[in-house]
C-alpha cells in the first residue's frame, strides 16, 4: 500500500517511542493489567481481563477497559485480540512492520462479524521503536465520541473533549510508554512464572496472504 494513501475512514497515527524495545511492547499487550492506568492516567480508569491471554500467546484474549476517548464519558470498552488473518487484503498490505497486534471481532458474538477494527504495528529503530496505530473503522460510526448535540457529563479530570477523537487519545497513550514501560517491564523480570508474568512474541512473517507469529 503506498505510503500515506489509506482507505477512506481509516485513522492512522505514526509514533516514535524512545527507550522502548520490541520485546517490551510484545510483553505489554498481554500484561496490561499491571499498569493500565499508567498508560494514560487522565483517561484510563480501570482494566480487567474477561478472558486472559492464552499461555505463550494473545489471540482470543478479551479485555474490559474502563476509559474515556478524548475526555468523552468514561465507559467500559470490550476489546478482543484477534487473528490478523481475518483482516482484509487492504489491511494485510498495510501491515508492513515486524510486530503486529490486531483487535476487533471474531464474529462469535450475536449480531457481529469477523473483522479487524484496530491495529498496532511496531519495529525497532536506533534508540527505540517506531509504531503505527490505525483505527480501521467502527461499524455504524467513528471513534470520535457521542453524536453532536447530546449533553455529556463532565470528565472526572475536568478537561473537555478537544474534538480530535481517537487519534488524540492514541497519541496521549503512546506518548507515555517511554515514561513507564521500561521501568515496569524491568521490575517484572523478577517474576519467572509465565502464568503470572506472561510472555508472548508478536513478531510476524508473511507467507503469501497468511500472517504467522514467530518467536
Amino acid at each position: 500500500m503506498p505510503e500515506g494513501k489509506f482507505p477512506q475512514g481509516w485513522m492512522v497515527v505514526d509514533h516514535i517511542i524512545p527507550g522502548v524495545t520490541e520485546q517490551m511492547l510484545d510483553w505489554w499487550w498481554v500484561n496490561m493489567e499491571k499498569g493500565y492506568e499508567l498508560w494514560c492516567p487522565d483517561e484510563h480508569k480501570g482494566f480487567k481481563w474477561q478472558v486472559k491471554p492464552p499461555m505463550g500467546g494473545h489471540i482470543g484474549a478479551v479485555q474490559i477497559a474502563t476509559e474515556s476517548i478524548d475526555y468523552s464519558p468514561v465507559m467500559d470498552l470490550r476489546i478482543e485480540w484477534v487473528d490478523p488473518n481475518i483482516g482484509t487484503e487492504a489491511q494485510k498490505d498495510f501491515w508492513t512492520y515486524g510486530h503486529l497486534l490486531t483487535a476487533g471481532s471474531t464474529g462469535k458474538e450475536p449480531g457481529t462479524k469477523a473483522m479487524v477494527m484496530l491495529s498496532h504495528q511496531w519495529e525497532a529503530i536506533p534508540g527505540g521503536c517506531k509504531m503505527r496505530s490505525c483505527m480501521h473503522g467502527i461499524p455504524g460510526g467513528t471513534a470520535g465520541g457521542p453524536p453532536p448535540g447530546i449533553p455529556i457529563p463532565p470528565h472526572p479530570s475536568g478537561k473537555k473533549p478537544s474534538g480530535g477523537g481517537w487519534p488524540v487519545h492514541n497519541i496521549a497513550e503512546v506518548s507515555t510508554f517511554k515514561a513507564f514501560l521500561p521501568a515496569l517491564w524491568g521490575i517484572w523480570q523478577a517474576v519467572p512464572d509465565p502464568a503470572i508474568n506472561r510472555q508472548c512474541s508478536l513478531k510476524i512473517k508473511k507467507q503469501g496472504s497468511n500472517i504467522i507469529y514467530v518467536k
